[in-house]
């Protein structure tokens, strides 16, 4: 046992898991954590290995002898890189009774080793920044020779380190990467900067790539039977189909220039979304109803879900299937699941309270260092695994195995078989592969350990690309990107394949086409296009390989344009607007190659649609002063015709409206009367007069803000369309904008207010005026956030700056720290009363969903909060009331200075030689051409405003948090309250007989003696310890106060009787606990109220008339909420008005409840059930 782990054993009882769905209660040793665990009928749970052999398990995986390597961390979560505690173990079951029984240390002095697989004469180890090759060279079981194979991985972000560490059919070794662990790996010449990705190692070369990038932070990689990737990830899509070469979405952060985005295959959820580990099931030791899914560990939800594949055209679409195991103790996270040699499914369980990573950062000493579990879901009777060593079978014996029913045997098998890469063998795995009479699976599995061991000679090759099998010849293509041939009949073939009447057989030579000299690149794309234009996956992933060639190979892009098939090819059409984007985006190239695009689809009656989004791209990049100059003259001399002939067409040519908004940047004649109608008209839809209005403000057209005045006096114009107008002024650079929108700001709806506001920030003339109006006091000070009051003070206007600071004094750069106070402010008021959820869908559309989606509505600027974000009260109160708390980099806003002097604050989109993208609050995305950047910086606070309890009614923060409580949309039957939310009825609380209350060391004091004579008690006999379960000092009444009949007269709240505690440190605080007078002493109106100091300023924590004072209890804050630092604490009793004087004043304390103040961990006795 490490000495420095003991330490957590005494801790646990102050856990404060802030994000997490319930509260946790003691933990379960691994016999009583079974017994509550559901499995499906004949299944049962049993316990393979716990603490002491096991703790904190990371990572496992299983050996040629089916023993079990697993990764244990005492270092998480720490950031820096270096020597550490971490260590590998192997488990093994000497006497196959299921049960580990000899453990042994493999190696030492790891830094969170995250991802853990065997083979190769090694072991792999993901160990950020590094993965290690660890080998045994002498035999002992223990690693005596180190090599880093790669290195760079970041550690930023330390529960998104390198993992999952598995073998691939193609015999790399992948792993994956998350979102905020920002990477940076220098290997063999090449610099591959990323983020969220899946890479690959070739154990023979040592060489490194990315598979493919995007996602958010997934952990757990699983092959199909036909060696297709999946991946399981958390926050956005739980389930991704990966294909080499695609960028799929992210959780957050820019995309590279011209990315087109590959989705997930899931419209289903399951529980919250924390998953870790994935394992594609194909075992007949479970019954064919349990076989061929992927079950995935889900951390949240304390259980094993289950998807189950099905086709659609080069991808899939899974589909939910009843959980496989749930564990009914929120201390169970399945960490990692893999098919052992019996057959049977293995959970690799962390156990902890701490579900997430910001806990753990929180309070990194608490993390449970003394637990962990591995279990094993056996089917019946399920026969033990006998002992094996597939290293020391022939290879006639290992062939064999790749006729398994259990996937373990046939995947070990294929990798001592690559590993060997016997020559005798060759043959035999040929004729396998061939073998029509065995199963499909069997001959993948010979396949694989052919190209695992780079053994596919061109004859072989030629028979396997005309296999009759589509799975087959797929792999025969992909093997052309691993070990090409010169062979000019593979050429031939491969080439043949682009127009495979299978889906996958194209897509692999999509891949290939950018990979190999001897296919012509941009005609294969094109082939293979034309001949999947219904598939979902294959066109974007042509775009991925295709768009880089127009870099250099643009003319003869052009001209394979022209030809047939394609020049009528509507998918190969569909990417004309997406390369009209990118060639105009290319320096270098002439735009007379965008017009020869345009004038080929104007030539397509079919096609005006595409002409209609290409002329649209075109108007977009001169709006955005990306085509400027002589670029955009040159274009005026190629397109003016073209576009002349659409415009007489008129309304009815599709290509009308953009044609008129392109026209425009030249002042073209007709386009000058066009636009301004299109405007103007109010019978037309929104998005197309949005548009034009674009091009009337960058173009500063004469009539452009006359048209935006009557579009306000207009009554019939939505305020979803207003916003959109308010937002688009910024792109003027008119004096006249502060008159149109001050003089306007007092009628405008509470979510347009906020949008003018910040367009005025965006230009120092304008935001002068609107400070100018604050100054005066026509404007309220709290008008502007600290995130707007920050960008202001940060400006190069010296007039802003000194502006700004004369108003508002020194504006702080980060996190204001009294947000604690605010959040337990909140609390206390969101769960004292209730609220409406559909009063609170009202709030949420106007305020949270500018920028956030939840069930569906919203937009997408920030994370996704269905499944994220709100797991209980305490998390969602932090994320609202304090959102600098804790920010991913990638949801930090980005300011941009222009060189005219505009403002511009968002989160990063793009970020290229040519453009500077941002998506603004309110899903509005800003394109700054980058000639027109003049400085780019990076925010320390969050782009959601603090503060956001100034711009509405209690009532309404109520409601929403009514609706933002809730699982489910109101309108569901099945919604229920998250974790922690509702009201709180005082007469059910018990304090929990281990509390600490803090009152107990804190100096007491009253001035009751102040007032009358004939005072009852002391200070300090009010006080409960539940520790003691008595109270502090002995008394007969347990009351401080004064005589029943005493007469105090008109108090004011200044010269109010007070009870104070006073501590000489300030002390964390998140729970308190009072009792009223006895009801026969106060009057039912006394005055009241309960304060705190915090940074020495008294801060109220809540007042009132009567209420719990009379004969009641009051409750603030809860166990496990944000903690407040209180420097004292103190009740104050007053009159309610000039006229009432105040009698009998009493405070009393009550046996099992009160007087208390403590910082309380999340506990399951202080609520009576």
């Amino acid at each position: 046992m490490l000495p420095a782990l003991a330490v957590a054993a005494d801790n646990e009882e102050t856990f404060i898991p802030r994000k997490q769905q319930g509260i946790p209660g003691p933990p379960l040793s691994p016999q009583e954590a079974i017994k509550k665990m559901d499995v499906p009928e004949g299944f049962s749970v049993e316990l393979v290995a716990a603490e002491p052999d096991l703790l904190n398990p990371v990572a496992m995986t299983f050996d040629e002898k089916g023993r079990i390597w697993v990764t244990e961390s005492f270092e998480y979560p720490r950031h820096e890189p270096g020597p550490g505690r971490d260590r590998i173990k192997v488990l093994e079951d000497t006497d196959q009774d299921g049960v580990v029984d000899k453990v042994t240390i493999f190696a030492e002095g790891l830094n969170i080793p995250s991802g853990i697989a065997v083979g190769y004469g090694g072991v792999w180890v993901a160990n950020a920044p590094d993965i290690l090759f660890l080998q045994d060279t002498d035999g002992d079981l223990k690693a005596d020779k180190s090599e880093v194979v790669v290195t760079g991985f970041g550690r930023t972000d330390t529960h998104e380190l390198p993992n999952s560490l598995t073998w691939g059919p193609d015999g790399y070794l992948y792993g994956l990467n998350g979102v905020f662990n920002y990477s940076h790996v220098k290997h063999r010449g090449k610099d591959y900067v990323f983020t969220c990705a899946l890479f690959r190692i070739d154990p023979r070369t040592r060489d490194f790539e990315l598979f493919c990038e995007g996602t958010s932070n997934p952990w757990g990689v699983a092959f199909d039977p036909n060696g297709q990737a999946f991946v399981s990830a958390c926050v956005i899509d739980h389930l991704w189909h990966l294909t080499e070469s695609g960028y799929y979405h992210r959780q957050g952060g820019p995309y590279p220039p011209h990315t087109w985005k590959i989705e997930s295959i899931v419209k289903h959820k399951h529980q919250m979304a924390a998953y870790c580990g994935i394992e594609y099931f194909d075992s007949d030791a479970y019954p064919e109803q349990y076989r061929d899914r992927l079950y995935m560990g889900n951390i949240h939800g304390g259980c094993i879900n289950v998807d189950v594949l099905q086709r659609d055209g080069s991808t899939y679409f899974a589909k939910p299937r009843p959980d496989f195991l749930t564990a009914n103790d929120v201390w169970h996270m399945p960490v990692d699941q893999k098919t052992g040699p019996d057959g049977c499914l293995y959970v690799l369980d962390w156990y902890d309270r701490y579900h997430c990573y910001q806990d753990a950062m929180a309070r990194p000493g608490d993390v449970d260092r003394l637990k962990g579990r591995l279990y094993r879901v056996r089917y019946q009777e399920t026969p033990r695994a006998q002992p094996f060593d597939l290293t020391q079978e022939s290879d006639e014996a290992l062939i064999a195995r790749l006729h398994s029913g259990n996937r373990f045997y046939r995947d070990m098998a294929q990798r001592v078989l690559a590993e060997r890469a016997s020559p005798a063998a060759t043959p035999l795995l040929q004729a396998l592969v061939l073998n029509q009479s065995a199963s499909l699976k069997t001959r993948l599995h010979a396949l694989w350990s052919l190209i695992g061991a780079r053994q596919l000679n061109d004859e072989f090759s030629l028979q396997l690309l005309a296999s009759k099998e589509p799975q087959i010849r797929r792999w025969a293509v992909r093997y052309q990107g691993i070990k090409t041939s010169n062979n000019p009949a593979i050429a031939k073939q491969v080439q043949a394949l682009a127009h495979d009447e299978s889906a996958d057989v194209r897509l692999e030579v999509a891949i290939l086409a950018s990979q190999v000299d001897y296919l012509a690149t941009l005609p294969t794309l094109l082939e293979v296009l034309h001949n999947s234009s219904d598939d979902k996956l294959i066109p974007h992933i042509v775009w991925q390989n295709l768009h880089p060639e127009l870099e250099t190979k643009t003319p003869e892009y052009l001209a394979l344009m022209t030809q047939a098939p394609y020049a009528n090819d509507a998918a190969t059409l569909a990417l004309l607007p997406r390369a009209t984007d990118r060639i105009l985006a290319t320096p270098g190239l002439s735009v007379e190659h965008v017009a020869t695009l345009v004038k080929l689809l104007a030539a397509h009656p079919q096609q005006q649609e595409q002409l209609a989004t290409c002329l649209q791209r075109i108007a977009e990049q001169a709006q955005s002063h990306e085509l400027t100059g002589d670029r955009l003259a040159q274009l005026k001399t190629e397109l003016a015709d073209s576009l002349s002939t659409i415009l007489k067409q008129g309304p009815d040519h599709p290509g009308y409206y953009n044609a008129a908004n392109l026209a425009l940047a030249w002042h073209d004649p007709a386009a000058m009367q066009i636009v301004p109608q299109v405007f103007a008209s109010s019978r037309q839809p929104t998005p197309r007069r949005i548009a034009a209005l674009d091009s009337l403000l960058t173009t500063e057209h004469p009539k452009s803000l006359e048209l935006v005045r009557h579009y306000f006096e207009a009554p019939e114009n939505d305020q979803a369309a207003v916003g959109q107008v308010i937002q688009t002024l910024g792109k003027t650079t008119s004096d006249a904008v502060p008159d149109l929108l001050l003089s306007r700001l007092d009628s405008l709806s509470p979510q347009n207010r906020p949008k003018a506001i910040e367009v005025l920030l965006q230009r120092p003339v304008w935001a002068m005026r609107l400070l100018s109006q604050i100054e005066t006091g026509k404007l309220d000070k709290d008008s502007l956030s600290i995130n707007q009051l920050q960008r202001l003070a940060s400006t190069s206007n010296q007039e802003v700056v000194a502006k700004v600071g004369e108003i508002y004094g020194t504006i702080r750069s980060g996190r204001d720290p009294s947000r604690t106070f605010v959040v337990a402010q909140m609390r206390r008021l969101v769960t004292s009363q209730p609220g409406d959820p559909h009063g609170g869908i009202e709030v949420y559309n106007k305020l949270c969903g500018q920028c956030h989606k939840l069930h569906g509505k919203g937009q997408e600027v920030g994370p996704e909060i269905t499944v994220n974000g709100r797991g209980n009260l305490e998390q969602l109160l932090s994320n609202v009331f304090d959102p600098s708390l804790v920010i991913g980099k990638d949801y930090q806003a980005v300011n941009v200075l222009t060189v005219d002097g505009r403002v511009l604050s968002g989160l990063l989109v793009e970020d290229s030689d040519s453009r500077v993208v941002l998506k603004m609050q309110g899903g509005k995305q800003e394109t700054i051409a980058r000639d027109d950047v003049d400085l780019m910086k990076t925010s320390d606070t969050s782009l959601m405003p603090e503060g956001i309890e100034k711009q509405l009614q209690p009532q309404e923060i109520v409601d929403l948090f009514a609706y933002l409580t809730l699982n489910k949309p109101p309108e569901d039957p099945a919604a229920e309250l998250i974790s922690g939310a509702g009201q709180v009825n005082p007469e059910r609380i018990v304090l929990p007989q281990n509390a600490d209350n803090l009152l107990t060391d804190a100096q007491i004091s009253t001035n009751i003696d102040h007032f009358a004579a004939g005072k009852r008690g002391q200070p300090r006999d009010v006080i409960y310890e539940p520790k003691l379960q008595k109270f502090l000092t002995k008394s007969q009444w347990h009351e401080i106060g004064v005589d029943g009949g005493a007469d105090l007269g008109v108090l004011s709240k200044k010269d109010a009787v007070t009870w104070t505690a006073t501590w000489k440190q300030p002390v964390l605080v998140n729970f308190i606990t009072l009792s009223g007078a006895y009801p026969n002493q106060p009057q039912p109106n006394t005055a009241w109220a309960i304060e705190a100091k915090v940074g020495g300023q008294w801060q109220t924590l809540e007042q009132g008339v009567g209420d719990w004072y009379d004969s009641g209890r009051y409750v603030w804050g809860w166990p496990g909420a944000i903690s407040v630092p209180m420097e004292a604490f103190r009740v104050r009793i007053f009159s309610p008005d000039e006229k009432t004087p105040v009698r009998s004043v009493h405070f009393r304390g009550e046996e099992g409840f009160s007087w208390f103040v403590g910082n309380l961990p999340p506990e399951d006795n202080v609520v009576k059930q």
